[in-house]
């Protein structure tokens, strides 16, 4: 049936039948929305989940499409397999990397990781042209992108070694290629021999599984009836071979739709390969090619500006490839506003103005908020001085997609901590300490310590060790406190157990605001990134880091330029700042695009350090100028963001001794600059203007919450206390390790990856048990080393009994760790159930594994969580329920129990209520006995005492 929301081309869309379409979809013309619609029409048509393949690019983009596709499902349902292309290759090669012997425990590693292998075995590569002694690190991160660019290129080690080897020209160019592709072939080793694998390597491998193995491809190739490609103008040349095997030309009774926009393909430095799209017709002579062109976001006269800026790019576009039009049409609500170029004279003067217009913007409309409102820049380094600003006249404001979690002061502040507890003669990091308010030091006191250390010629630390002055008597007390502790905890143990000594979250807790929020998530992403170098730490070596050695860890990681994303507060009333990049895929009412000079945006041509050689490079280059053509293709983004307002902002002078010309971009749009005389200036205290909902004087109010996905966890933490629920998943404060969370996670990850080799017809020993056991084991949590080792016999010998009592069974399972979602009312919940195996009579028994103490029988007939997993496996997976049980581990028993319809519906019904007053926002503390083991007992004003 038709959608009647839908135009006829984004209807045509949704209806295609077999073969290849390219769908080109302009900017703001619903490219989502098809997609998540024809996955609907499929599965309506009787296509299961697992025939459906959805690829994208980003997390962030196969997030929103499953939020969508959540949304036009009208029940619960299994997910297809919608996925990031790397997400996707990871799963089939857990599945099937065995067939060309590869493990498939791997661990794929992040940029940081694949910087410290390197940096861990450079001495043992003998080395000349990319190991100065004087520097030996200098190349890392060159190498690692060359590495990284030659992935994108699907170009193997064999590959490049060959080319290393043919390569006739410069004998000093030729002695670096063959360098380069000894370190290549050492990374590919040092990774093999620890079976770990980065994020290039799992589209690699997925290629080379398929052509190696053609009853594999085959049998992917059958499985998925309709693949889609999403943003399929960002995909690199391997990801679009990958597509390629599994979609021959020939499609038969299958599909393959991609859609994406050439005008929107900005992500070159990740090696995104723009000729994919401009080729696709090429490649698939059959195909058909549908053009999106109703845009439903921006007013025609910023689509008319984009339009005539993009149309510099001819020919290198579709537009002039194929002979179609890419001319926006807007659907939106017709606008009598235009978009604006303001000049002026400084870089203040600008800054100044856009407060301004903020102000004159919202005044005007009151049905704006500061959400509607984005900064856009090209580059992070820009939005600082905007910063200060949005600070100065208290706005509300959050940067958005942006790095630099070390830079954060609550961040600076703790690493300080820790380097004086380490060695407190860091006269640059006590000097920090000295500043941190909960310690309580005055100004006066920091300054005479200065001026005395220097008068004496010794260190800080020297003077603070004399004084009497009592603040300095307590300072001393709480860091040799701290120092006691080194021995005793593991680094992330010790980061809590330290910002709970010296009441560093007091400040963060008084008022609810959203810096307020902003700096707790950005101290609980310090304590994970602790706990994740532990956990590293513990599988490269069995034993446990000390402090020193997390400190070494992240001083080598600011070093390899690492410097991982602030947190963010998802819908809340905040000003955006962010880069354009970032901005992909969003849209605000009011969007401003500062900095637009010639030398900020386009930005010069800055090549990569290790260029890779053009006879390696498979795509088909542009006519034209591929980075003028790609910064044009960037501010084409930054343009259709905007909904009704739109601000393009430029100074003549940023604070050099020259004058800044204006980009070469604004001509293109062929929008008139208007020239701004210096803003009048006044002081102004406090805010500019009224405070919108959500948002006074800097607090949060009590406003609907966003829940996000609702689990069995979040209602259950709710039902117990809402306070506590509050911390946990709103605020999220750091908490303590838990040992019983890690040893329960070990164990379920271990059977999951046994149960799943054995529907495989691979018959583990008990050794490869134990093996797998080791791999999965997180050391974290526990009281000392002698507490670990026994925690972890413990689980050697409980595997051991239900290798013993199992191995011989042969359990068909329908599913393992099978996700599900269900709608509670206008909620999503999505759960997780560790096994489903199918019974005798065709039905299903669904287990659970617990490795605490056993319930008694009348505690698991009213047990909530069997309940929800009742209810998912039925309307999400379709299966007829059995039986539920739990199957307690650490006693080898299982108890099973059944649920009615009626006690089903009564589960449903009491969650939605819950649900309800979750969304109210108020979380008030409910005190019992299970304040004894919160994890936030100790800063909850209500928590009982006993």
């Amino acid at each position: 049936m038709p959608n009647i929301n839908l135009n006829p081309n984004q209807q045509k869309t949704v209806d295609f039948g077999n073969g290849a379409l390219l769908v080109v979809a302009g900017a703001g013309t619903g490219k989502t929305r098809v997609i998540t619609e024809r996955i609907k029409r499929l599965i309506e048509a009787d296509f299961k989940a697992k025939d459906i393949a959805a690829l994208t690019f980003t997390d962030k983009s196969a997030g929103e499409m499953l939020d969508r596709l959540g949304d036009v499902m009208p029940l619960g349902y299994e997910e297809p397999w919608i996925y990031t292309f790397h997400r996707f290759s990871d799963r089939i090669l857990r599945l099937e990397g065995l067939e060309i012997g590869l493990d498939p425990s791997y661990k794929i590693i992040s940029y940081p990781e694949q910087w410290l292998l390197l940096r861990k075995n450079i001495f043992k590569m003998d080395l000349d042209y990319f190991r100065p002694l004087g520097n030996p690190t200098k190349f890392i991160s060159a190498i690692l992108k060359f590495i990284s660019r030659l992935q994108d290129e699907n170009i193997s080690v064999g590959d490049f070694n060959k080319f290393a080897k043919e390569y006739t020209g410069d004998v000093d160019e030729k002695r670096r290629w063959e360098e380069l592709a000894h370190i290549y072939s050492k990374y590919q080793q040092f990774k093999i021999e620890k079976s770990k694998m980065d994020f290039g390597d799992l589209i690699q491998w997925n290629i080379k599984l398929f052509k190696e193995r053609p009853n594999i491809l085959k049998k992917y190739q059958e499985q998925f009836k309709h693949i889609l490609v999403d943003e399929f103008q960002d995909t690199n040349f391997a990801q679009y071979e990958l597509i390629k095997l599994l979609c021959p030309k020939e499609l038969g009774n299958r599909s393959l739709v991609v859609v994406g926009d050439d005008s929107q393909s900005i992500y070159k430095f990740r090696g995104a390969a723009v000729s994919n799209i401009l080729q696709f017709m090429e490649d698939y002579p059959q195909a058909e090619m549908v053009t999106l062109l109703e845009n439903y976001r921006s007013n025609q006269k910023i689509l008319d500006a984009a339009y005539k800026l993009i149309q510099n790019n001819n020919p290198d576009t579709l537009e002039s490839k194929l002979g179609i039009s890419k001319e926006l049409v807007s659907k939106a609500t017709p606008s009598k506003v235009s978009p604006q170029i303001l000049s002026l004279e400084t870089g203040e003067d600008e800054i100044e103005q856009i407060m301004l217009k903020i102000v004159d913007t919202l005044e005007q409309n009151p049905q704006y908020t500061y959400k509607d409102i984005a900064i856009l820049a090209r580059a992070n380094s820009h939005l600082e001085p905007f910063v200060l600003a949005l600070r100065k006249y208290n706005l509300p404001y959050q940067l958005v997609g942006n790095r630099g979690l070390y830079d954060r002061d609550e961040i600076r502040d703790i690493i300080a901590l820790l380097r004086i507890v380490i060695n407190p003669i860091d006269n640059i990091s006590l000097y920090r300490v000295l500043s941190i308010p909960s310690l309580n030091i005055s100004r006066e006191t920091t300054i005479s310590i200065l001026s005395e250390a220097k008068i004496k010629k010794v260190n800080m630390w020297d003077i603070i060790e004399e004084s009497t002055h009592e603040e300095l008597i307590s300072l001393r007390e709480k860091l040799k406190n701290i120092q006691d502790k080194m021995t005793k905890y593991q680094p992330h143990e010790l980061v809590y157990e330290m910002v709970k000594d010296i009441n560093y979250l007091e400040k963060y807790l008084e008022e609810e605001t959203v810096e307020n929020q902003l700096c707790i998530q950005n101290l609980n992403l310090f304590l994970e990134k602790a706990k994740r170098f532990e956990q590293e730490y513990y599988e490269d070596t069995h034993e446990i880091p000390t402090i020193v050695e997390f400190i070494n860890y992240i001083e080598l990681m600011i070093e390899s330029g690492d410097n991982p994303a602030q947190a963010e507060i998802e819908d809340i009333d905040t000003i955006n700042l962010m880069t354009i990049h970032a901005s992909k895929g969003l849209e605000f009412p009011v969007v401003f695009i500062v900095n637009v000079v010639s030398d900020r945006f386009p930005t010069k041509n800055r090549k990569d350090v290790i260029m890779l050689p053009d006879e390696l490079i498979s795509e088909t280059l542009p006519t034209g100028d591929e980075h003028i053509q790609e910064e044009r293709r960037l501010f084409y983004v930054a343009l259709t963001r905007a909904k009704e307002y739109l601000y393009v902002t430029l100074a003549k002078n940023y604070g050099g001794t020259r004058d800044k010309k204006p980009s070469g971009f604004l001509e293109e749009t062929k929008l008139k600059v208007l020239e701004i005389q210096t803003p009048q200036r006044e002081e102004t205290q406090g805010n500019l203007f009224g405070m919108s909902s959500g948002y006074r004087d800097g607090k949060i109010e009590n406003t609907e919450v966003d829940l996000g996905n609702v689990s069995f966890s979040k209602i259950s933490k709710y039902e117990t206390c809402p306070l506590s629920y509050k911390y946990s998943y709103v605020l999220n404060i750091p908490t303590p390790p838990n040992g019983a969370l890690n040893f329960g996670v070990a164990i379920h990850d271990t059977l999951y990856e046994y149960h799943l080799k054995k529907s495989f017809g691979k018959n583990l020993s008990w050794e490869e048990l134990l093996e797998i056991y080791k791999g999965k084991w997180v050391p974290l949590g526990y009281m000392d080393k002698d507490h670990t080792n026994l925690r972890f016999e413990s689980g050697e010998k409980l595997l051991r009994n239900y290798y013993e009592k199992h191995k011989d069974e042969n359990i068909k399972h329908v599913g393992l760790e099978k996700w599900f979602n269900i709608k509670l009312g206008r909620e999503k919940f999505i759960g997780k159930i560790d096994r489903i195996d199918k019974l005798p009579s065709g039905n299903v028994e669904l287990i659970d594994y617990k490795t605490g103490s056993s319930k008694e029988q009348k505690e698991i007939d009213k047990d909530e969580q069997l309940a929800f997993y009742t209810i998912g496996a039925q309307e999400a997976l379709g299966l007829k329920v059995e039986k539920l049980s739990y199957y307690y581990l650490e006693e080898g028993i299982k108890l099973s129990t059944i649920r009615t319809p009626d006690q089903l519906e009564n589960t449903r019904e009491k969650a939605i209520e819950t649900v309800q007053e979750m969304k109210k926002g108020k979380f008030e503390p409910k005190a019992g006995m299970h304040c004894m083991w919160c994890d936030y007992k100790d800063i909850c004003p209500s928590a009982y005492k006993g």
